[in-house]
């Protein structure tokens, strides 16, 4: 892994050494020792941090000083000598002729120009600040720029209700008011002499024309998606040595681990399973994930593994310095501590398969419909009804009817039954948020709403929406341990191919998520091939914070007694404690749960609960990190 740092200044001085080395201390975690390299030109200053070893630093050539935290793919060439190649042919575009991950910044010193750019998908994270008349400055983390104080750590309350909203931030937002993220696929310059900040720009915009256009076969479909998932795994990782791979029985990550075992086999290195699930077996049997996990450790027999109990967040544990309103210590960081225990530089995981390799998309049935796909859709349907053991007019009404409803009559038949959206301010999530910072939260929707399945909808999963945030999220968490962490199933070419798919062939065997499961024939174990459901941890969350209901309710009156000026701006804490008392009493809370996939007995929102604790533990790290106002007697 690597990361990287740098400064512009606007104010005539020239960069300084102690400026990088504060971003370089900010971003170091403790026990890790980078080599660090780092160059001065007058206003500019570049540093890289090598956690691998390899004293792989600044690249230097032909007037340009690259700082990189890239791996590509099919460079052709020294990844430094690719990157400055594409810069000088492409200028703003480069980022969309580069395929790989990476997180880039290049100075040209005749021009006195800064050019940063970002992979398409957000695996590598990049940040940045402009103080109008001293300096522009960029980090890989947040705190390389608020740690050194080359900005403020001030909250953006707008940004961390939009997150509480929808779980990732959205775009350009770090949780920060002076820091933002270059968004993934984009690039932007700056000169020593701006005095304007710069304007991102957008370098990645696939062409919804081009979307679906494919002509193949279902058989061809799966032959070539089979070789560009293998071909994606292999390409990331090392040549020997150690690998660790997110593993948690679903068809993603599942993929990912027997692939990376059988090629690390080949190159005599190892591989390590991290797993995270429930304490005790929730619902049903066939919502447990544990015995896909088995099956896959079973036919993979030298991988090695280590488990982890899902640790229940509660208020008062340490927060993310880079990641506001996320607890510092939980599941995703004892898995990067245990791979860098084993020995591996990197994590590869299969997050983004329900939008990558096995695209997942919602009513696919009724897309079939509206695009005059009748055959498939005669085929389809009972095919469906049979593979989920329910009749033919059920299937019909849930994966026909109900989505052909006009969007407003489903959102009010989903409130009647306790299912509203997120951001309704009277019945979602948004309820625990201040009334008066809803308009910002709004503003800050990760896209706007299209047609299901459409190709504008389809480019706009990657383009607009979640991934960038949940990946940069992963980066994060991995880097305090000093690896890096790769998504094969988010590789620029199985998007570039399933975008270029109709959606009739996501559809096959009374299945979705095609054509990748007929793609993993021979390669995942068939109980994990064919599985339907996966748990979550919804239902072991809502009973263990049932558990502890007495005692979330009396932090919330505490919490309520004194609130910081920042709460009661961000959260509405009656409307909090109103959502933490819907928990069921603890001999209650089992009766909530699933009984089958699907349904909740009762039809019981719990996910408002839950979201009422999240909002009760980020309003009280807040509270208790907030400086305190002086009293003026």
């Amino acid at each position: 892994m690597r990361l990287i740092c740098g400064i512009l200044r606007l104010d005539g001085m020239p960069a300084a050494a102690g400026e990088l080395n504060a971003m370089a201390d900010a971003m170091t975690a403790p026990g890790l020792r980078p080599a660090i390299d780092t160059r001065l030109d007058g206003a500019l200053g570049l540093a890289v941090l090598d956690f691998t070893g390899t004293q792989d630093g600044l690249y230097v050539r032909d007037g340009w000083i690259l700082a990189a935290d890239a791996r590509l793919d099919r460079a052709g060439t020294e990844p430094g000598a690719a990157i400055v190649a594409a810069a000088e042919r492409h200028g703003l575009d480069f980022p969309d002729r580069l395929d790989g991950d990476f997180a880039v910044a290049l100075w040209r010193s005749d021009r006195a120009e800064l050019l940063l750019g970002r992979d398409f998908i957000g695996v590598r994270p990049l940040v940045w600040t402009w103080q109008p008349g001293r300096w522009f400055a960029f980090a890989s983390l947040p705190k390389g720029l608020h740690g050194s104080g080359l900005a403020a750590d001030d909250l953006d309350p707008g940004a961390i209700g939009a997150k509480l909203s929808q779980i990732y931030f959205s775009a350009p937002d770090s949780g920060f008011a002076e820091i933002a993220y270059l968004q993934a696929g984009h690039s932007l310059t700056i000169r020593a002499g701006d005095a304007m900040p710069p304007r991102p720009h957008r370098a990645y915009r696939p062409d919804p024309a081009m979307v679906g256009r494919w002509n193949g076969s279902s058989a061809e479909a799966a032959e070539t998606l089979r070789h560009l998932v293998e071909t994606a795994v292999t390409a990331r990782l090392p040549a020997s040595g150690r690998v660790a791979c997110h593993l948690s029985g679903g068809l993603d990550s599942s993929a990912v681990t027997v692939l990376a075992a059988r090629e690390m086999r080949l190159r005599g290195g190892r591989i390590l399973a991290l797993s995270m699930t429930s304490p005790a077996v929730m619902g049903p049997a066939e919502l447990d994930e544990k015995p896909l996990i088995a099956a896959i450790l079973a036919q993979e027999q030298d991988v090695e593994k280590e488990v982890f109990d899902y640790l229940l967040p509660m208020p008062g544990l340490p927060q993310e310095p880079d990641w506001p309103g996320s607890i510092l210590g939980d599941f995703d960081e004892q898995m990067s501590a245990a791979a860098a225990r084993f020995g591996a530089e990197r994590i590869l995981s299969g997050v983004g398969g329900d939008e990558g390799a096995s695209y997942n998309g919602a009513n696919l049935y009724a897309r079939l419909l509206r695009d005059g796909q009748i055959r498939a859709l005669w085929r389809e349907v009972p095919a469906r009804a049979r593979n989920d053991g329910v009749s033919l007019s059920r299937a019909v009404r849930d994966r026909l009817l109900w989505p052909l409803l006009p969007a407003v009559l489903r959102h009010r038949i989903l409130r009647w039954r306790g299912r509203p959206r997120p951001l309704d301010s009277r019945h979602g999530i948004a309820r625990y948020l201040n009334p008066g910072l809803l308009d910002r939260v709004a503003q800050r929707r990760m896209s706007p709403v299209l047609q299901e399945n459409s190709p504008e909808e389809r480019v706009c999963a990657f383009a607009e929406h979640h991934i960038p945030s949940r990946c940069t999220y992963y980066a994060i968490v991995a880097a305090r341990h000093g690896l890096a962490v790769s998504f094969p199933l988010l590789d620029r070419r199985v998007v570039d191919f399933m975008l270029s798919l109709p959606a009739h062939m996501f559809l096959a065997d009374g299945q979705s998520r095609q054509p990748f499961r007929r793609a993993m024939r021979g390669i995942l174990p068939e109980p994990v091939r064919l599985e339907r459901n996966k748990l979550g941890l919804s239902d072991d969350r809502f009973i263990r914070y049932a558990d502890r209901k007495a005692e979330l309710l009396s932090m919330l009156d505490t919490l309520r007694a004194a609130p910081a000026p920042l709460v009661t701006e961000i959260f509405d804490l009656d409307a909090i404690r109103a959502g933490v008392a819907e928990l069921p009493e603890p001999e209650q809370a089992s009766t909530f749960i699933r009984t089958r996939p699907g349904q909740l007995v009762g039809g019981n929102p719990t996910w408002l609960p839950l979201m009422a604790v999240q909002h009760l533990m980020v309003a009280w790290h807040i509270n208790a990190t907030a400086t305190p106002v002086e009293d003026p007697r």
